[in-house]
């Protein structure tokens, strides 16, 4: 099989800026000599997730993630080793040298489900300029949408055909299975043959965070056809609960601006954002969800809701509004006329008066008031009213704002504040039994914690390793092997770590975290190494030395101590019956005696 060659490695790996990598997908703010930010792996109010340039890794503190720059494209893409290599490579326009003979291998099923998204893509958006993509055009050119943002957007066309993209496709290279779970195809009944999922439509992808496309939305340019929009299903790739359409597009500006536009439509997000509001996202095929939440989280802390003016927008912007509160998230919303979206307003009004609603927007309170005060007139309605809004009030993490939140609603409804607290209270006990009489699943496996004085001692020794002072690991090589290391994280990262000490003249700290590292070792990898300053800057060199000593110590004494307890229970065992353990005997002697000198071996150093 193909392999690409050691010096394309290192080469990437020489231009992979860990920084540049995580800044696509987490805000980060410097601390220091690292930049911090909202861990993309687990859900967080308070950011735990630290990145070292200088020592190219990347670490969370909360849920222990760690790694280097091709690790991270592992996990947020969900590529195996070779294609991450492939996709920094791309990055960093590298050229790949393979040796092995072919230019091609294997790919993984997610890897090939990518590739059939980028020649989707390509297709639909040269179909969308060819004579059967006339009628698409006209459509857009009459909404007033340019060729310039189509073409930025890569806005397309699937023809009315059922093969069109089937057609070019290699169905020697991409088997059924992965045809099928790329979510581009429908499979016919009875058969191992496909169709085109997407036919006659107008085609909006969706991009990763990272710039790969994912999945598609399509619009029907048939008055007949009862779905108008159809989108991508959910993939190995594709999770609408976790993709904003257009963000790739949009980070940047929204970080600048420290707000985000949430809009539900593809359209509505073109014309806000070729309007120069950039800092703009959509829903992509679903309501937001508290993933949406989180992932927009990661980039600022308020947003503004742009919902359509009718009745379902004002719902859809309602259900929103609570889910970014709880997330700790500020909302506010634009209220658009009845029969307008912000696609159909950019359309009709100037640029000027979409800033005015913008600066005119109401708090999230203050437009839930309006919309539900109206009816409030009897005490069921308001009591009914008190316990919906103390539902929501319940997940909101920060006191402070609920009781905010409470305040507002008192002063405006005339409702007792205290009400409405004690509602949330109730509200909270009630979840709270719920939740402890639920059966808990998938608990997820615990940790191999450091709790014994060996655990500790081969913790430290690694932490002295992974500082590079040559005098100290040829010390600690000539004394120590690897399957010492009893600790089944710490073995795993003793034996790269090892391995390159004893074959490279030097190396970068972030290149321990290769495709056979694993979890648990990439989350004491990275922990350890984001304590080496520490640990240079309270110890001199002496200091380093005596605690190498003393870390070896502990270990040979260990083994010794094992080797002492076997040998005992194997005479204990040949006396019961008899038998001649002498030599058993002798050489538990001289384990006794190896264990007294051990101390004055080490202190050669």
């Amino acid at each position: 099989m193909a392999r690409i060659t050691r010096a394309t490695v290192e080469q990437i790996k020489a231009r992979a800026d860990v920084l540049d990598v995580v800044s696509e997908v987490v805000t980060l703010k410097q601390r220091g000599q690292n930049w911090q930010g909202l861990c993309p792996f687990h859900d967080e109010k308070t950011p735990s997730f630290s990145v070292s340039p200088s020592k190219g890794i990347y670490h969370c503190f909360g849920c222990g993630k760690g790694g280097n720059a091709i690790t991270f494209i592992m996990e947020t893409e969900k590529l195996d080793y070779v294609e991450a290599l492939k996709r920094l490579a791309d990055r960093y326009n590298i050229s790949i040298t393979w040796e092995g003979g072919d230019t091609e291998r294997l790919q993984d099923e997610v890897s090939l489900i990518y590739e059939l998204h980028d020649k989707a893509n390509d297709f639909y958006r040269e179909q969308l300029f060819s004579e059967e993509g006339k009628q698409a055009l006209d459509y857009l050119e009459k909404r007033g949408f340019s060729e310039q943002v189509l073409k930025k957007f890569s806005v397309g066309y699937a023809s009315g055909k059922w093969d069109g993209l089937l057609k070019l496709i290699n169905k020697n290279r991409y088997l059924p299975k992965v045809l099928r779970k790329s979510g581009l195809f429908i499979e016919k009944k009875n058969n191992a043959d496909f169709f085109d999922r997407f036919r006659h439509r107008i085609m909006f992808p969706i991009h990763s965070l990272s710039g790969r496309v994912i999945g598609f939305g399509g619009r029907t340019l048939d008055p007949d056809e009862k779905a108008k929009y159809m989108n991508s299903p959910e993939t190995p790739i594709y999770y609408k609960s976790e993709v904003l359409y257009g963000l790739y597009f949009s980070k940047d500006a929204i970080r600048k601006a420290k707000n985000v536009y949430i809009v539900e439509g593809y359209t509505d997000f073109l014309r806000i954002f070729s309007s120069g509001f950039e800092n703009v996202a959509a829903g992509s095929g679903t309501a937001l969800t508290q993933g949406h939440a989180r992932i927009l989280k990661r980039f600022v802390s308020k947003v503004t809701l742009c919902y359509d003016g009718d009745n379902a927008g004002k719902n859809a912007a309602e259900k929103a509004g609570f889910i970014f509160l709880k997330e700790g998230v500020d909302v506010n919303v634009i209220s658009f006329p009845e029969n307008d979206d912000p696609d159909s307003y950019l359309k009709t009004h100037t640029k000027e008066d979409f800033e005015k609603l913008s600066i005119n927007a109401d708090s999230f309170i203050d437009f839930y008031i309006k919309q539900n005060g109206k009816t409030l007139h009897s005490p069921g309605e308001k009591t009914r009213f008190v316990e919906e809004v103390a539902l929501h009030l319940v997940d909101i993490q920060n006191p402070v704002s609920r009781n905010f939140i409470a305040k507002a609603i008192s002063e405006k409804l005339n409702i007792s504040e205290q009400v409405i607290l004690n509602q949330v209270r109730r509200s909270y006990r009630n979840k709270k039994f719920q939740k402890d009489n639920r059966q808990i699943e998938n608990t997820p496996q615990p940790r191999p914690v450091i709790e014994s004085v060996i655990d500790k001692s081969e913790y430290e020794l690694i932490r002295l390793m992974l500082l590079k002072n040559d005098e100290l690991n040829e010390y600690v090589i000539n004394l120590v092997e690897k399957q010492d290391f009893v600790h089944s994280a710490l073995r795993n990262i003793a034996e790269k770590l090892f391995h390159f000490i004893m074959t490279k003249d030097n190396f970068e700290l972030g290149d321990l975290f290769e495709e056979d590292l694993d979890e648990n070792g990439k989350y004491y990898l990275s922990k350890i190494i984001m304590e080496l300053d520490q640990l240079k800057k309270e110890n001199d060199e002496d200091t380093l030395k005596k605690l190498a000593s003393d870390c070896i110590y502990q270990l040979k004494i260990s083994q010794i101590d094992r080797k002492i307890i076997e040998l005992r229970d194997e005479i204990k065992k040949i006396d019961k019956q008899d038998g001649d353990s002498i030599e058993l005997v002798m050489e538990l002697a001289k384990l006794q005696k190896k264990k007294k000198n051990i101390k004055m071996d080490l202190n050669d150093f």
